[in-house]
């Protein structure tokens, strides 16, 4: 290894008792977005921070492990033989703590999935997962971001996205659709809908975290689909998340163009109605993502089958009870 070439035993043995975990930490994370601000953002420090730990680890070493230009970040020769092995080292870490976990009967595992898809789909129909299989604990973890499996103890990931998700697992969970839909009393309110050309004299409700991802599930990706990019739909409350966006047009405060897999309980419930307007599909799907060492983590394929269980059954009731 280039850091311990020019060092004897003692040398080696010697830093390795020096040198910070934690500045390894820090380092691991800026190595591989080669980026201080954005190794902060993930660490939830300030980048001062985490320029401040690489140089006080590069003092450590006595070795440069990046090159700083105005073009950006570059490992080193030695940077990136340390960030290789502290990489491996890591991850073997997570697999004996995915081991030690697994051996134990309280240890659950931890699935990372979005707030939104967690309270309005999973949480529904999870009691019959629980009924089915008292013995596999879980620990739902609702995230906004994306779990990183490399340093946080997550065993499976529900990821909306495209699919793309290298050195991971991935199987896709099912698609998704998007629709206006509002409380029956705001409809019966205003009066009825003809076509896209009345949504502009209703309130609109946003998520607005649609409005800046590439899902096609924000309102000026739905009126390029059915051909009305030309309405002025952008006024309107806006929420951060879409559950809330959801649960504003349940109390009758607008318009919420919805993901059919967050609102279809409401829909059957009554307490929402789809306006007569196209559903469009929406260009993420759903995924279980998991590392390819966790697959033998005890419990883990019986909630991927029963995730794919609930999801076939999920598509049959929404067949029937969609229009034709």
């Amino acid at each position: 290894m280039v850091i311990a070439a020019a060092m004897s035993a003692r040398d080696s043995s010697a830093l390795v008792r020096k040198v910070s975990l934690d500045g390894l930490r820090v380092f691991e994370a800026a190595a591989r977005r080669l980026s201080f601000t954005r190794a902060a953002e993930e660490l939830h420090v300030t980048q001062g921070a985490v320029s401040q730990r690489i140089r006080a680890l590069e003092d450590e070493l006595g070795l440069p492990l990046f090159e700083r230009s105005a073009a950006g970040l570059r490992l080193t020769a030695a940077g990136a033989a340390l960030a290789s092995g502290v990489r491996d080292a890591l991850e073997r870490i997570a697999a004996t703590l995915a081991e030690i976990g697994g051996a134990g009967d309280a240890a659950p595992l931890v699935v990372s999935v979005l707030p939104s898809f967690a309270s309005r789909w999973l949480m529904p129909r999870f009691p019959r997962f629980a009924a089915a299989h008292p013995d596999i604990p879980v620990q739902i973890v609702a995230l906004l971001g994306l779990a990183d499996f490399r340093t946080q103890n997550v065993d499976l990931a529900i990821r909306f996205g495209e699919g793309r998700y290298p050195g991971l697992s991935v199987t896709r969970l099912m698609g998704d659709s998007v629709g206006p839909v509002c409380s029956p009393a705001l409809l019966a309110s205003r009066g009825p809908i003809d076509g896209v050309h009345d949504l502009p004299r209703l309130p609109l409700l946003h998520d607005s975290v649609a409005d800046g991802d590439p899902s096609g599930s924000d309102w000026r990706s739905w009126a390029t689909a059915v051909g009305a990019d030309h309405l002025p739909l952008a006024r309107g409350q806006r929420f951060s998340q879409a559950d809330l966006a959801i649960e504003a047009a349940v109390l009758g405060l607008g318009v919420v163009l919805a993901r059919t897999s967050l609102c279809s309980d409401q829909l059957r419930a009554g307490t929402l109605t789809r306006l007569p307007l196209p559903v469009v599909p929406t260009r993420w799907s759903y995924y279980l993502v998991h590392p390819p060492e966790r697959a033998a983590r005890p419990g883990l394929a019986a909630l991927c089958a029963w995730l794919l269980e609930e999801v076939a059954a999920f598509g049959a009731v929404e067949t029937e009870s969609t229009p034709a």
